[in-house]
C-alpha cells in the first residue's frame, strides 16, 4: 500500500465510514464495503500468491489449440498470466487498480476473475 497511498486512503476512509473506527471489521460488514472487497481482489491477481499451480495430470487424451496432448502429461495452470489476460481484465493488466472490481462505485458482480483452477475452483466474493 506504501506504493499506492490514494488508494489507501480510499480503503481507509470507507472503513472509517462503516466501521466508526470503533471495531474490527465483520463478514456481514462485506456488503457495505465495496472498495475493501475490490481491494482484497486486486491484490489477489495482481500479485498471486502462487503463480504456478501444482502440476495435474491429464486423465484422458486431448487436443488443445491444435496440439495433442496425450494421457498422463503433467501440466500446469499458469495463475499468473489468467490473472493478467487484458481479454478478461481490461487495459493496462499489470497497474494495480481495485476499481477494475467496481461498476459506477459498487461491487461489479460480473468482475470474478479465476482463483484457481478446475472443480477445486474458488471465486471471492
Amino acid at each position: 500500500m506504501a506504493l499506492n497511498p490514494d488508494i489507501q486512503r480510499k480503503a481507509q476512509q470507507e472503513l472509517d465510514a462503516v466501521l466508526g473506527g470503533s471495531r474490527l471489521p465483520e463478514f456481514d460488514d462485506r456488503s457495505q464495503l465495496p472498495y475493501v472487497a475490490a481491494l482484497c481482489k486486486e491484490v489477489i491477481r495482481w500479485h498471486p500468491v502462487a503463480p504456478i499451480a501444482f502440476p495435474h495430470a491429464t486423465a484422458k487424451d486431448d487436443v488443445i489449440e491444435g496440439y495433442f496432448i496425450p494421457k498422463g502429461t503433467l501440466v500446469f495452470g499458469n495463475a499468473w498470466h489468467m490473472l493478467h489476460c487484458e481479454d478478461d481484465f481490461g487495459l493496462n493488466p499489470d497497474i494495480f487498480c481495485p476499481e477494475r472490481f467496481l461498476q459506477s462505485g459498487a461491487r461489479d458482480p460480473s468482475a470474478t476473475g479465476s482463483f484457481g483452477f478446475g472443480r477445486r475452483q474458488n471465486m471471492p466474493g
